[in-house]
C-alpha cells in the first residue's frame, strides 16, 4: 500500500529525470541508483519522509558517492576541477542551488574550516537523508579529488549516523542541535588530482548563466546568515560590513529583512547561537575562546546570551555534550 502511494507521488518526477522506475522500492533496490540517483533533486517533503523511512545507510552512502554522480551534476564536476578542497567547497557553495535550495556557510577557525548547511525549503530541514547526503558528499568530494582518505575533524547533527556511515566517516558523529562539519585546512589544501582548468574555464560561464536564470528566490535572511558565517570570525560583522559584502546599502539590508519578519540583530543572534552550540563541543577550545570566535568581547555577556538562547548555562551544555559523546563512543 505504501509503495503504491509513493509511486503515485514520485512516478512523474522519476520519469521526468529518465529513471525507469515506477516505485520507491524499485528505485532503492536498483543497482542503477548508485550511478544515477541524487536525492537533492527531490522537492516533495513526502518523498524525503519516505527516503528517511526506507533507504538503508548503504543506499544513503551510494547517493553520496561523488564518483558516481559528478558526470551528471555540473556543480560537482566544477568542484572536482578545482585546485584543492578549499576552492572546491567555495565553488560548490556558489552553484549548489542548481541541484537544490541550499546555502553552504563556511567559518574559518584557525587551522580549521567549519561548514554549516542551511536549507531554504521545509522539505529538507527535517530530513536525515537529505542532510547526511549533503554532509557525506562533501567528504566524498575531497576523497575523490585528492585520491586520499580525507577525514573530517568533527561532524555532527541531530540525526543518527549508523554503523556503516560511522565506518565511512572514520569517526563518531556528535549529537547537536544544528549541523556542522569541520575539516583541517591542511587537508583542504591538498592538491586535487582531478584539477582541470580548461574544463572549468569552459563550464564557468554556463554555470553563472544558469544561476542568474534560476527561478529561485532564496530568503534574504539565508543570504545574510551565509555572509555572517564568513565575517564573524574576523570580528567585522556590523550591519555596514554585511551590506558592503552584499554590495547594497545598510538600509536595504534592514528593509529586506523586515519584509521577511526579522531583523539584522535577530540574524546575528541566530548565527552566533549556531556557532556557539557547535564550537562548545570542541574540547580544545575554552569558553573564552568560543566567546571571542562568535563575536563577543566579554565572556559574561556571552554567558547571558547563551542562557537566553538555550535556557541552559554553558557549563551544563558542555557537560551534556560530554555525556552524549561518551554514550556514542560506547555504542560504537
Amino acid at each position: 500500500m505504501m509503495d503504491q502511494a509513493v509511486a503515485k507521488d514520485l512516478k512523474g518526477f522519476l520519469q521526468e529525470l529518465g529513471y525507469p522506475f515506477d516505485s520507491i522500492s524499485a528505485l532503492l533496490d536498483s543497482g542503477n541508483m548508485t550511478r544515477y540517483f541524487n536525492s537533492k533533486w527531490l522537492k516533495s517533503s513526502h518523498s524525503f519522509a519516505i527516503l528517511d523511512q526506507k533507504a538503508t545507510d548503504e543506499q544513503l552512502l551510494a547517493c553520496s558517492d561523488v564518483s558516481n554522480i559528478y558526470q551528471f551534476v555540473p556543480p560537482y564536476f566544477a568542484a572536482l576541477s578545482s585546485k584543492n578542497g578549499l576552492q572546491a567547497i567555495e565553488r560548490l557553495s556558489s552553484y549548489e542551488q542548481l541541484i537544490g535550495p541550499i546555502e553552504i556557510g563556511t567559518f574559518k577557525e584557525g587551522g580549521k574550516l567549519r561548514v554549516h548547511i542551511s536549507y531554504l525549503d521545509d522539505s529538507r530541514k527535517n530530513s536525515r537523508f537529505s542532510l547526511l547526503v549533503d554532509q557525506i558528499s562533501l567528504i566524498s568530494l575531497l576523497r575523490t579529488g585528492t585520491g586520499k582518505l580525507i577525514k573530517p575533524l568533527s561532524i555532527g547533527s541531530k540525526f543518527n549516523y549508523g554503523k556503516k556511515i560511522t565506518e565511512y566517516l572514520g569517526l563518531s558523529a556528535q549529537s547537536c542541535h544544528d549541523n556542522y562539519l569541520v575539516f583541517s585546512k591542511s587537508d583542504l589544501l591538498k592538491p586535487f588530482l582531478t584539477q582541470n582548468d580548461i574544463m572549468w574555464n569552459f563550464m564557468e560561464p554556463g554555470l553563472k548563466k544558469y544561476i542568474s536564470d534560476l527561478k529561485v528566490d532564496p530568503p534574504f535572511k539565508a543570504i545574510v546568515q551565509n555572509t555572517l558565517f564568513k565575517l564573524i570570525a574576523g570580528g567585522n560583522f556590523q550591519l555596514k560590513d554585511v551590506a558592503n559584502a552584499l554590495e547594497i546599502s545598510p538600509r536595504t539590508v534592514q528593509r529586506w529583512l523586515k519584509n521577511e519578519g526579522t531583523s539584522y540583530k535577530e540574524q546575528v543572534n541566530e548565527v552566533q547561537k549556531i556557532l556557539a552550540l557547535n564550537l562548545l563541543q570542541d574540547a580544545t577550545l575554552n569558553t573564552a575562546e568560543v566567546s571571542f570566535l562568535v563575536g563577543f568581547n566579554n565572556v559574561t555577556t556571552f554567558y547571558k546570551a547563551f542562557k537566553r538562547w538555550t535556557g541552559k548555562t554553558v557549563l551544563k551544555y558542555r557537560h551534556q555534550m560530554i555525556i552524549n559523546k561518551n554514550s556514542i563512543n560506547a555504542a560504537s
